[in-house]
């Protein structure tokens, strides 16, 4: 990724986040769903990157700028479990709306993108605003359909008939989080539904793989990339 800096933090009409645009006029959208921490650098790279890709990226701030480092993991649970699902897609539909209004994004060209928490709303998105979202990539979405999940979350796979928009699924092999058997029903489900969708797992690599170094993550990223590009540039460049 080159070292230009793309983006920078926004704060307009009461949505609050980072944003990332590449140079040249309008570029089609991706709204980012963050990791449980917070819009740290993990996730202001991620919209760099997306940025570097020919794509404006917008990660929402729905914690309203508070931060967690990654070993206060329950500071960062006590904080996601003050929100609600409901909730935090109304102000993902605020933040739609006004990102609508500006000259610089193609929001009429729309993505999602979740990473851990933010990959299991990201699929939700697709379920909530299917008229919108035409495209999610959901990076090892926690909570999507676990009966056992330890932060309480309930599954999102009761809305998975609404879901217009295509998706990309990217699970690590040794997630002790997320196991095979959710993977298959998250699979079943899709697929009874009659839904685009690819859902690929990564070996040797847990949960988190895509913030963590070590050469099977490092590969694993390299390849979780490639393939978003793809995927997004197809969905929303047609190309």
């Amino acid at each position: 990724m080159s070292e230009k800096k793309f983006g920078a933090f926004m704060e307009e009409a009461g949505v609050r986040g980072y944003l990332a645009k590449p140079a040249g006029g309008p570029a089609p959208l991706i709204m980012v769903f963050m990791e449980i921490w917070g819009i740290n650098d993990h996730m202001q790279f991620v919209c760099e990157k997306l940025a570097s890709m020919g794509f404006a990226a917008f990660a929402l701030d729905f914690y309203d700028g508070a931060l967690y480092a990654t070993t206060d993991l329950a500071g960062a649970v006590g904080k996601l479990k003050t929100l609600s699902d409901k909730g935090i897609m109304g102000s993902f539909a605020h933040a739609l709306n006004h990102l609508k209004t500006r000259k610089d994004v193609l929001a009429s060209k729309l993505g999602v993108m979740g990473f851990c928490n933010g990959g299991r709303l990201a699929f939700l998105a697709s379920e909530s605003y299917p008229q919108d979202v035409q495209a999610a990539v959901c990076f090892y979405g926690g909570g999507i359909d676990n009966p056992q999940d330890q932060l309480g979350r309930t599954s999102v796979l009761g809305g998975v008939s609404q879901i217009k928009g295509k998706l990309l699924l990217c699970y690590g092999a040794k997630d002790g989080s997320i196991t095979p058997d959710e993977h298959g029903r998250i699979a079943e489900a899709l697929g009874r539904a009659n839904k685009r969708f690819t859902l690929s797992v990564f070996p040797d690599v847990g949960h988190a793989f895509m913030d963590q170094a070590g050469p099977a993550e490092a590969k694993a990223t390299a390849t979780a990339w490639k393939m978003a590009e793809h995927f997004l540039g197809e969905a929303l460049k047609g190309s």
